[in-house]
């Protein structure tokens, strides 16, 4: 209801998981080779994974909800797979926790074949909706973020912010080419206080020279040809 209201308002509204989920079904083929990084209960792998070659979950938790769709438990620094194993990489509300930003990507990048594809998904740090829960003791901020968003304690996890910039994802990583990059908001459409909140939020930053405000980034790489 309250989606169709700001639908009729901005025609090219469009929820986050809308937008990556139509960015992430253009780049699975038939001869996608796809790892989901960070995967939760894996209900990517599990929903998309037939318009791939092959789909792979992993995460360094054992989400008790988890999908049976195929799963790795594994550190990201430690995923037992070949250099340039996938053609596609995928980083869904990820790339904020990662205490080293870009060198943990470029660390990750090396299970990236040449020529592949690298989707990340995560928070702006220079939204306001990202900055101000970002000054909160982390106790604070998990209370709230559980209370209000419904989101489970153990999927909570202490937050860096290293590579969460427009400039930062412009600036890029070595050997990859920026493809897209685009400015993408939150709209927590299963609570309608929420949803009409963010709503009116969605409505502001949709002025002029305001969208950089946005609290979520949408980006994505390639992988030069060249091995890095």
């Amino acid at each position: 209801m309250i989606a169709q209201m700001f639908r009729s308002l901005h025609p090219d509204f469009q929820h986050r998981w809308e937008i990556y989920e139509s960015v992430l079904k253009e780049s699975l083929t038939p001869e996608t080779v796809w790892l989901d990084i960070g995967c939760g209960k894996n209900e990517m792998v599990a929903k998309m994974g037939k318009h791939a070659k092959s789909a792979l979950g992993t995460d360094i938790v054992n989400d008790p909800d988890r999908t049976d769709a195929p799963f790795l438990l594994s550190d990201l620094h430690s995923i037992p797979l070949p250099s340039g194993y996938a053609t596609l990489i995928t980083l869904r509300m990820v790339v904020e926790h990662l205490p080293r930003g870009a060198d943990d990507l470029l660390d990750i990048c090396t299970l990236l074949a040449p020529g592949g594809k690298l989707i990340i998904l995560t928070t702006n740090k220079l939204s306001p909706i990202v900055l101000l829960p970002s000054v909160l003791p982390y106790r604070v901020k998990s209370w709230v973020i559980q209370k209000l968003f419904g989101v489970r304690e153990h999927d909570i996890f202490p937050t860096h912010h290293r590579f969460n910039t427009r400039r930062l994802m412009v600036r890029g990583l070595s050997g990859m080419t920026l493809l897209q990059l685009w400015h993408v908001e939150e709209v927590p459409l299963n609570k309608p206080f929420l949803a009409l909140l963010f709503g009116m939020w969605f409505t502001f930053v949709e002025m002029p020279g305001l969208k950089s405000l946005r609290s979520n980034l949408l980006a994505v790489y390639q992988k030069s040809l060249r091995t890095m």
